[in-house]
């Protein structure tokens, strides 16, 4: 009952106490209170009721309950730190037991031997006692046992035995009533299929054990190891380290077991050192040395030396006798049978490389590569380093590029198994060094175009393939649907109350994990990496006119590789450190210029973009002809205003995460009909003042009767369309002010009345009263755009500076369609996105869309599951929302609609993204850095999944002077423009002051529509 029913247990044990009873029940009361403390409290307790136990048994002249209770007194020392004494009881306590009870015995101590990391001995005990379990027909220990089996194989890297062993287990643990046996047996199917590398049902499967084990209130410190294992092995370290610092401070704050405590710094060091935090490395693992060689654990010992060892090469510590510390380490892991010994073969022949010394290093790394055909594929990544290690050392650049090659395609393959965005890119950090081996190789030895290939082999994969589509998981659903509900409840209490209302955050909190946790669990299903890069038909893609600068960063130096005229080139610029400090200045600069009263520097921010100029783009700045310019930067650069450059300033200049990215972005086609949503979030100081212009410019834009709606051209890559005339700016058929001029760019009435055309009130396009007029190039005539509602809502600031326009689209407000019936629109959508409510008789009612018209939602209709299922397949989507972008969790970045925040697990769920989508408001281009070169937010979530092109921004901006330059844009756009061309034309038609300049350099073209 003590496994099944803890809680319980305990009280009975206790209970029977106070009554008095014979030595014989008090040593069994004594040791179920033993087994409790050792498991879920204190092990000094444990120890002092053990020890009672045993001398009552004594007592009772019972030889079996004797030798019962030394088995468990030998496993609570073993915990404790005291190996010696606890194998000493082993020893008497399979002297004193005899059949079954002595086969209980051995398990138990098979368990140590576990613990211990001798596992031949485990194997050795376990084999003696299973037979014996078997024969007196209990299931429970029998299960037990098998269940131990299989986890020694699988540390031996046995994975086909330990699942028949897991499988004979579970099937006896279907016909008992042990809870706690069952969630074990729930973890260890956890731990299998990790080691047979299925990422997703790892994660899956730990956290059901986690829940099972919740309800039962027992400490889960070894599922915490276990799930930090799979948690790096994910390239998530970080929040493996975490979760293993905080499990030391909760075990020593209740004075639970040393081994376990070993264990978790083990683990601590190993996340650290995959996080880049070597000196935090070192203090964990010189701990669990320490720990693991006073606790006898020679097994685990030497894992924790490999880490240390590992920490100290980290922080530059290079030397011989580190060289000698890895072949040591290496060999000991060898002689235990132990995964890990490749790694260790690995470390001493790179570090031996490293000193010069040749002939030590391919004696290691011979050793190493032999595991690059067999196991899991972290093994024969670390096989394929190393055999890639040693052509460089032999001075063959081919055998470089090709170990590198089938390094690459192994992790590509490991990589599509996990379903989650998130996963594929951090996963790619495996892959590094060898694809910073193949860059340097094809740097020496193959020229500029295999430098861009290998640039592009392993640039933002992420993007190469969609995502798997989130699981009709009502679970997720619900979770998703009450984390906006009380995220928009926190914001509104933030902004009414000024404080933060600590519940709802924390339950915010927990749902997140919820979310994110049950994301993780979806598994790939598209084989293979993607498509292949191929330079031939980049260039000619490119043609004569347009560039592509691609940058490289090879040993900290940027490299520009300028693709065009069928040639790729390579220049040398500056250090990426620099640029980097370079690109935060002028990040700086923008947001102060966002401001009225900043224009002084302007003339900063610009020498800072000309400085940043020479150390990104070098020489190559003046190769770059007249036509349109891509640039695809490194993944740590995203954060750069390109346009700012001076070299790319007046040109129509579009940028992607990767040349490969782009070719699919051209290659998409928009969609049927043509449909345009404008969507206006709460909390904009202006309100999104350019919404209802906009919607009355679309609203004039109409199919003639009995025609299909005329579907926008195919984006060709900008500059490769035939130019315009006037200058090369098209006509959008509009008058200075935008109204209608009667050209043919203007479809003609189509016979129906106003009502026919629009539909019922709720569906149709809802012209609003314009913001304001705009002058012969689009500038503001000096009337300020003003919201639909009257003066300032509730929480809008009015500019302290007056008419200037001061506010930033950075600063939230809370209108009247907060989130006080948060979760109204979900269940109008019946939990889906786009499941908008429908009239009598079929008639569409909210939520509907015509065919190649527009759709505004606001105010209340603004609400999420409403705006998905107008995005899904639009032709073009304006959302004038709110934009929150977080860094330590990317994919919870958010757009504030009417009910809550969009998130981008949101537009996951989308079938069809917007082909074009334009985002006015701050930090919507904002990306975390993670994995090899990967980028994970709002922009890269879309461009997968069927988004051709997108417009946003990387820093706060002007929320006034966003509305005429939005109003140009879209200007361009009726005119056939590209969103490139019409960016590039919508900031020459801005104001020369210092706020509409900072605005217009803000915002990127992502992609090629």
């Amino acid at each position: 009952m003590v496994f099944a029913a803890p809680g319980e247990a305990l009280a009975r044990a206790e209970e029977l106490l106070g009554t008095g009873p014979s030595p014989l029940h008090a040593s069994v009361a004594h040791q179920v209170i033993g087994i409790w403390q050792r498991d879920f409290g204190d092990t000094r307790l444990s120890l002092a009721h053990l020890r009672r136990a045993r001398d009552l048994a004594a007592r009772a002249e019972s030889a079996e309950r004797e030798a019962d209770v030394l088995a468990t007194l030998g496993v609570a020392l073993v915990h404790a730190g005291r190996t010696r004494a606890g194998l000493a009881a082993f020893e008497r306590g399979v002297a004193r037991g005899t059949g079954h009870t002595r086969a209980r015995v051995l398990y138990r101590r098979a368990y140590v031997w576990w613990v211990l990391g001798q596992h031949g001995e485990a194997l050795e005990d376990v084999r003696r006692a299973i037979p014996v379990l078997r024969q007196a027909d209990d299931v429970i220990w029998t299960a037990r046992a098998l269940t131990l089996r299989a986890t020694v194989h699988l540390a031996l890297g046995s994975v086909e035995r330990a699942d028949a062993d897991f499988t004979a287990a579970e099937a006896l643990w279907d016909t008992t009533g042990q809870e706690h046996d069952k969630a074990d047996a729930v973890e260890s199917r956890g731990l299998a299929a990790f080691r047979s590398g299925d990422v997703p049902a790892a994660l899956r499967l730990l956290d059901e054990a986690e829940e099972r084990y919740g309800k039962l209130g027992t400490p889960t410190f070894m599922l915490t190891i276990r799930r930090c294992e799979v948690l790096m092995a994910a390239g998530l370290a970080t929040e493996a380290l975490a979760e293993a610092d905080a499990a030391v401070a909760a075990l020593d704050g209740m004075g639970g077991q040393s081994t376990r405590k070993a264990e978790l710094l083990l683990v601590a060091a190993r996340a650290a050192r995959l996080a880049d935090e070597p000196q935090t490395a070192l203090a964990r693992a010189a701990v669990a040395v320490r720990l693991f060689a006073g606790q006898r654990r020679t097994w685990y010992e030497t894992h924790a030396r490999l880490v240390l060892i590992e920490a100290r090469v980290a922080t530059g510590r290079g030397s011989g006798r580190l060289v000698a510390d890895a072949a040591a380490v290496a060999e000991r892991l060898a002689a235990f049978g132990a995964p890990a010994a490749p790694e260790a073969s690995l470390l001493a022949g790179r570090i031996a490389l490293d000193l010069g010394w040749t002939e030590d290093a391919e004696r290691h790394l011979a050793v190493a590569a032999r595991s690059r055909h067999s196991g899991p594929p972290p093994a024969r990544m670390t096989g394929w380093a190393a055999q890639a290690l040693r052509a460089r050392a032999a001075g063959s650049a081919r055998g470089v590029l090709e170990a590198c090659r089938r390094g690459l395609d192994v992790l590509d393959d490991h990589r599509m198994t996990l379903g989650a965005s998130e996963l594929r890119a951090r996963a790619t950090a495996q892959g590094a060094e060898l694809a910073a081996l193949a860059q340097r190789a094809s740097l020496v030895s193959g020229g500029p175009r295999r430098l861009l290939g290998w640039s592009e082999r392993w640039r933002a994969t992420v993007l190469s393939a969609p995502p798997t589509r989130p699981p009709a998981d009502p679970v997720l659903l619900t979770a998703m649907t009450a984390y906006r509900e009380l995220a928009a409840r926190a914001e509104e209490a933030r902004t009414d109350g000024g404080r933060p209302v600590l519940a709802l955050e924390r339950e915010q909190r927990r749902l997140e994990r919820e979310i994110r946790s049950r994301t993780l669990h979806m598994r790939g299903e598209a084989p293979g990496g993607g498509d292949r890069f191929d330079v031939g038909r980049l260039l000619r893609r490119l043609g004569d006119e347009v560039r592509l600068v691609e940058l490289a960063v090879l040993d900290g130096r940027v490299h520009v590789l300028l693709c065009g005229q069928g040639r790729v080139r390579r220049f040398e610029a500056g250090l990426l450190a620099e640029a980097e400090v370079e690109a935060e200045h002028v990040q700086a600069g923008l947001r102060r210029l966002a401001h009225p009263g900043a224009e002084a520097r302007l003339p900063l921010v610009e020498a800072a973009g000309a400085r940043l100029e020479r150390l990104l783009l070098g020489p190559a700045a003046a190769h770059l002809g007249s036509g349109p310019v891509v640039v695809v930067p490194p993944g740590r650069l995203h954060r750069v205003p390109w346009a700012l450059l001076p070299a790319l300033r007046e040109r129509v200049l579009s940028v992607s995460p990767s040349a490969s990215s782009w070719l699919r972005a051209g290659d998409t086609a928009p969609p049927p009909g043509g449909r345009q949503v404008l969507v206006r979030g709460p909390g904009l100081a202006s309100g999104g003042a350019e919404v209802p212009e906009l919607s009355e410019r679309y609203a004039h834009r109409r199919p003639p009767s009995g025609a299909a709606p005329a579907a926008p051209p195919p984006a060709a890559p900008p500059g490769t369309r035939e130019p315009p005339a006037q200058g090369g700016r098209a006509r959008s058929g509009r008058g200075d002010h935008g109204e209608p001029t009667g050209t043919p760019d203007t479809p003609p009435h189509d016979g129906r009345n106003r009502e026919q055309r629009q539909g019922p009130p709720a569906a149709r396009e809802v012209p609003s009263r314009r913001g304001r007029d705009l002058g012969p190039r689009g500038e503001p005539t000096g009337t300020r755009a003003v919201p639909p509602h009257d003066g300032p809502g509730p929480g809008e600031h009015q500019d302290p500076a007056g008419a200037g326009g001061g506010t930033t689209r950075s600063h939230p407000r809370v209108g009247d369609e907060g989130g006080s019936e948060a979760a109204r629109g979900e269940r109008e959508g019946g939990g889906r996105p786009g499941g908008g409510r429908r009239g009598p008789s079929g008639v569409p009612g909210e939520g509907a869309a015509v065919r190649g018209a527009t759709v505004v939602l606001e105010g209340d209709d603004a609400r999420v599951p409403r705006v998905l299922g107008e995005l899904d397949g639009a032709a073009l989507a304006h959302i004038a929302a709110h934009g929150t972008f977080r860094a330590d969790s990317p994919l919870f970045s958010s757009l504030r609609m009417a009910d809550g925040p969009l998130i981008v697990h949101d537009f996951e769920r989308l079938d069809s993204s917007p082909y074009r989508i334009i985002l006015p408001c701050c930090d919507t281009a904002r990306f975390a850095s993670v994995g090899a070169d990967e980028l994970l937010g709002l922009v890269t979530a879309l461009l997968p999944l069927g988004t051709a092109g997108v417009v946003a921004c990387t820093a706060p901006v002007n929320d006034a002077a966003v509305v005429p330059l939005m109003l140009a844009l879209h200007k361009g756009l009726e005119a056939g423009l590209s969103l490139a061309e019409a960016l590039r034309d919508a900031r020459a038609s801005l104001p020369g002051d210092a706020v509409h300049q900072a605005t217009g350099w803000a915002f990127s073209a992502f992609g090629a529509a």
